[in-house]
């Protein structure tokens, strides 16, 4: 019994001291000290080599490019593990190191020569061979694993291949076999192509058109399916080319005779990208397919929409009559039920803050609140909109009871955050600065991008204006300013500005004041006046939190007002250069190549 502990306390103690060896090889490894990390392992070898330590031991061989050693310990491992190709790709590689080119060859040509159905095996050698810069070999080992396993999708990992040899058509057609096999293969192809188009943190012209030929190829044997198809819509979306996506989908949507929903997608997205007259010719679009197709309502509720938000970026007294008037025959063809309640709470927004008609707003949600049956979610929008009438009105009282329904109804909602947030605004348009700063901290981390954006911008707005040495009367004379511009008191609202600029000469609020006089002149149509204000800030306030968002819409006035394009594209670069962090990088980047005219070739559909 002594015998057999002394020799278990034995074998320990040896194990022991070999891993300690092994531990401070690695170290030596880690650090770039090869020679001591060889002579460690070395000694470790004698007694019984281990795949453990033999990837830091290689290297360390490599490194120090003592090939012949490196040689004969692939070999050695080779004859150990002889089912682990991988042995034989760093034998081959050393082989060639060592100038025997015939054998390296066999080498390799053995590792692919005995590759089994097993597709773990066949990554793991393609992935040795990429490891090794053998791209060739990698390419030679994919293509076999295709044939023996031609279900799996190794289209992905010839694709890098491809890439890695900086064959980019062959990478591109490796990605398109690859959807055209495994279609649910798609959105990871479009994730790579993303990647292969933003290169260098830069949509590239060249790789787009790269791109764009060979996906053409596919489009133009495409016979039933849409994949490519929407590869290239995808394609058109990605570079901005809303037209060209418009007039594809319209190509595929009479092909396939469908109910129209991809335009009403599209157009969704054009609402969102501020192309609204492309978004009401999708719209229209699909209201011609008539009453019976299931987005009929919606498209007329989101073309209203679209029209709405062309008035908000300025509009005169006959727009806003004409709206008025198509709102009402809309109305009248659809009824007032509950597919149509969206309707009335965006005709209810459109006379309040366009035609400034509270009374007719109040009464049209009134009415419409009365639906039966109607949807909890589409109520809750109802009333948002008419608590902001309610505020417009003066009626504070009532429009926070109404943000507090939708608050306590929909907590862990976007409608709740919404609602939370303004009710976090009338704290702040109130004075209390402390309450309304609570309710911001926790709507930072909504889910909503939007929501958390504006209860950052809010939250930063009261902390930059309010230290702990400074009065509370300038942010209040301010926030009073802000609710007068809310409720479309213009006038009152700049004289409020101006006295806070003439009492607090200098005040950090300054360039505030500024921009918010910009957004005000920019409602009255007074161009003019609204670039000074933007022209002060980005002259004298540039160090500060407002520059970035002063010089953008400077950028949007000069390209859509004024038609200025190359003062708009000066602004756009500005942001770029001097602004890189900007959350108006990305949109300043598309604008500025587009007014430089990049990808502006024309494309029939196909």
């Amino acid at each position: 019994m002594k015998k057999i502990l002394l020799v278990c306390m034995l074998v320990s103690s040896t194990l022991f001291a070999q891993n300690n060896q092994a531990k401070l090889a690695y170290q030596y490894y880690q650090n770039g000290q090869y020679d001591k990390a060889i002579e460690l392992y070395k000694e470790l070898n004698k007694k019984s080599i281990s795949a453990s330590y033999y990837s830091p031991y290689i290297s360390c061989l490599i490194s120090s490019e003592n090939y012949k050693e490196a040689e004969k310990l692939a070999s050695k491992m080779v004859k150990k593990y002889p089912k682990s190709l991988n042995y034989k790709v760093d034998l081959g590689f050393l082989q060639k190191k060592n100038g025997k080119q015939k054998k390296a060859k066999n080498t390799f040509q053995f590792a692919i020569d005995n590759l089994s159905r097993q597709t773990n095996q066949s990554i793991n050698l393609g992935n040795a061979f990429v490891m090794r810069k053998e791209y060739d070999w990698a390419e030679k080992t994919y293509l076999k694993a295709q044939e023996l396993n031609p279900t799996y999708p190794f289209g992905m990992q010839l694709a890098n291949v491809y890439r890695q040899m900086g064959d980019t058509e062959k990478m591109i057609t490796s990605y398109l076999w690859l959807i055209q096999q495994h279609p649910n293969q798609k959105q990871s192809v479009k994730n790579n192509l993303q990647i292969f188009l933003n290169n260098d943190g830069i949509k590239s012209t060249k790789n787009y058109n790269i791109l764009k030929k060979q996906l053409l190829k596919f489009v133009q044997k495409e016979k039933s399916g849409t994949d490519f198809s929407d590869m290239l819509i995808w394609l058109f979306m990605q570079n901005h080319q809303f037209e060209l996506a418009f007039l594809q989908a319209k190509a595929i949507d009479k092909r396939l005779r469908e109910n129209g929903e991809r335009i009403f997608d599209l157009a969704d997205i054009f609402l969102d990208n501020s192309y609204y007259n492309l978004a009401i010719d999708a719209f229209d679009y699909v209201i011609k397919k008539g009453e019976e197709n299931t987005f009929f309502i919606d498209a007329h509720i989101n073309k209203l929409f679209a029209y709405n938000q062309m008035l908000e970026k300025g509009g005169n007294e006959k727009d806003l009559q004409e709206l008025d008037k198509l709102y009402l025959e809309i109305i009248a063809e659809l009824g007032k039920n509950r597919n149509t309640i969206l309707l009335f709470s965006n005709y209810a927004h459109f006379k309040a803050f366009y035609q400034h008609n509270l009374l007719v707003a109040a009464e049209i949600l009134d009415e419409a609140m009365l639906i039966p049956y109607l949807n909890k979610s589409d109520l809750a929008e109802c009333k948002l909109e008419y608590a902001d009438i309610m505020l417009l009105s003066g009626k504070v009282w009532t429009a926070i009871l109404y943000y507090s329904q939708v608050e306590k109804s929909f907590k862990e909602n976007p409608l709740g955050h919404e609602a939370k947030l303004r009710r976090a605004k009338i704290a702040y348009y109130q004075g209390d600065f402390e309450w309304a700063q609570a309710q911001l901290d926790v709507l930072k981390a909504s889910t909503s991008k939007l929501i958390a954006n504006d209860a950052m911008h809010l939250s930063l707005l009261i902390t930059d204006n309010l230290g702990l040495d400074t009065s509370e009367i300038p942010l209040q004379i301010f926030a009073r300013a802000d609710l007068l511009f809310f409720q479309n008191r213009f006038s009152e609202s700049i004289i409020t500005l101006d006295s806070v600029l003439n009492i607090y000469k200098g005040h950090s609020l300054t360039d505030e004041i500024l921009f918010k006089k910009s957004e005000i002149h920019l409602k009255n149509n007074e161009t003019e006046k609204a670039v000074a204000m933007l022209e002060k800030i980005e002259t004298e306030f540039f160090y500060d939190i407002l520059a970035d968002d002063a010089i953008f819409a400077l950028a949007e006035i000069y390209q859509k007002k004024l038609k200025d394009t190359e003062k708009a594209k000066s602004l756009y670069e500005k942001i770029l250069l001097e602004f890189k962090g900007s959350i108006y990088s990305s949109e300043a980047r598309k604008r500025f190549r587009q007014l430089r005219g990049d990808n502006l070739e024309e494309n029939q559909p196909l």
